[in-house]
């Protein structure tokens, strides 16, 4: 019989606590964007530029709390104030996407969203990165922001007909939330979980 070292345990524990990480900030993503949702449907008559960039950014800057929140809780960051800095991190970040949106809309149409929107993982990668101390590979935060917008993006079209099906003004907000939920959840895995790895193990003394 054998068990693993405590290097082997540490690991598990931040690979359970990045899944962990994962659902909490799909779920409140999910729950934050169906908010939105009923913002637009309810007290929006019509669509103008500037409640997209208004959405782009307050949406993104929630998302750089959530990410804060998840990295004040390590215990090897070194972040300065990770809530802060996510917020203003996420703000400029989901401000920007917002206007290459309607800056790239003209030219190529909706399909504009999902440039947009893989644009914003890939500069959250290296949000996430710099909230966590700056202790990761580029490398490896470059490949986390390729995975994150390409299945993120994926996940993103896939749900995209809860816009583009004409049922905005009257949304089923169940069937928003979970759709929102699958359009973060892979992206947000890309970002928390940490790579699988097994430590030594060693044999139990009898």
């Amino acid at each position: 019989m054998a068990i693993d070292g405590h290097n082997g345990d540490t690991r598990f524990m931040r690979k359970l606590s990045g899944g962990t990480a994962t659902a909490v900030a799909a779920l409140a993503l999910a729950a934050i964007s169906t908010f939105a949702d009923m913002i637009w449907a309810l007290w929006i008559p019509a669509h103008r530029a500037i409640f997209g960039l208004l959405h782009g950014a307050l949406l993104f800057m929630l998302m750089g709390v959530v990410l804060g929140v998840l990295a004040a809780r390590r215990s090897d960051t070194d972040a300065g104030n990770p809530i802060l800095q996510g917020a203003v991190g996420e703000l400029l970040a989901g401000l920007g996407g917002a206007a290459a949106f309607y800056a790239l809309f003209g030219a190529i149409g909706w399909a504009a969203m999902f440039v947009a929107w893989m644009w914003v993982w890939m500069v959250t990668a290296f949000v996430n990165r710099w909230l966590r101390g700056g202790t990761e590979g580029l490398g490896i935060t470059l490949g986390r922001g390729i995975a994150a917008a390409v299945l993120s993006g994926v996940a993103f079209w896939a749900i995209s007909g809860i816009w583009l099906d004409g049922s905005t003004r009257n949304p089923d907000y169940v069937r928003n939330f979970v759709s929102w939920f699958v359009a973060f959840a892979p992206g947000f895995a890309c970002l928390l979980l940490e790579p699988a790895a097994s430590g030594r193990t060693r044999p139990v003394p009898r």
